[in-house]
């Protein structure tokens, strides 16, 4: 049993996973999501049955779970993982991904290589709200999920996260298809997620992936990962950073401010406090922050 765990992410498979994860009796769990409730996530979830539309997804879900499940220290909050503090890092033993891009899922796998966590990953739907999947990355010299991407599709995330210039393709991150679920499935998905958990951390030393699709005979399949000999995750780990934009300029009323937060916070989520444009330039970074730093 886990002494500590994360758990990035708080939709339809992600309560689920801290469902089961408070059943077994975790000795102390730690919940990442920035986002809000939205009147979906109501609907999908037993965690947010009696939530409120605009309240932190976080907050609702450590008010639910301290009640449920008492024997557990429940804390989180409303950040993305790549904003959590590192001294939660240095004491989990497992980080449960449950997030829904690409982006995400390759700032994980950075800071599983940072501090030798190993990841479970599961996504939901994509071809089918019948599919989902669960992979298994040990956080050694194995695959990580970068490393299941082709070269072109590492160099635009890590660029997203590292690059001063603002590149074309960054607008269409918040577009990107998004896995679906029905509850039934990620009930099922998140089971799997913990097992494979339990079972696989200090034991397996390869990645992996189990498959499940129940439109297909077999519905399952196991998938073994290889590293990629170009994912540069697997060089010098100290070097990663994740650099935070300490000046942006707005190119369309070129009003200057101090965000103080992420480059790929910005990409993804930043406006013009001015005009609300989504045009800015990063003028100046702190390219040594330390991870959350900016929270």
């Amino acid at each position: 049993m886990f002494r500590h765990v994360l758990v990035a992410g708080i939709g339809a498979l992600g309560s689920e996973v801290v469902k089961g994860l408070g059943l077994l009796g975790y000795k102390s769990v730690s919940l990442a999501d920035a986002d809000i409730l939205q009147k979906k996530n109501i609907s999908r979830s037993l965690l947010f049955r009696f939530g409120t539309a605009g309240q932190s997804k976080v907050a609702h879900a450590l008010d639910q779970l301290r009640v449920w499940f008492p024997q557990t220290h429940w804390s989180g909050n409303p950040v993305e993982i790549a904003d959590v503090e590192q001294e939660q890092f240095l004491n989990a033993e497992v980080l449960f991904s449950c997030v829904d891009t690409d982006l995400a899922r390759a700032e994980m796998a950075a800071l599983s290589a940072r501090y030798r966590v190993p990841v479970c990953d599961a996504g939901l739907g994509g071809t089918s709200t019948r599919v989902g999947r669960v992979s298994w990355f040990p956080a050694t010299d194995s695959a990580c999920f970068a490393c299941l991407l082709t070269s072109r599709r590492r160099a635009e995330l890590f660029s997203m996260w590292e690059s001063d210039v603002h590149a074309c393709w960054a607008h269409k991150q918040n577009e990107q298809p998004s896995w679906t679920s029905t509850s039934t499935m990620a009930s099922i998905v998140a089971g799997l997620q913990v097992e494979v958990a339990l079972s696989a951390v200090g034991k397996n030393k390869d990645a992996f992936s189990m498959h499940l699709d129940l439109d297909q005979v077999p519905a399952f399949r196991t998938i073994q990962h290889h590293r990629s000999a170009d994912c540069p995750l697997h060089d010098e780990i100290s070097g990663i950073t994740f650099p935070v934009c300490t000046l942006a300029e707005c190119s369309t009323c070129r009003r200057q401010f101090s965000p103080n937060r992420r480059i790929a916070w910005i990409r993804r989520w930043a406006v013009c406090p001015s005009c609300d444009s989504r045009e800015l330039v990063i003028r100046q970074s702190v390219r040594d922050a330390l991870i959350g730093s900016a929270s």
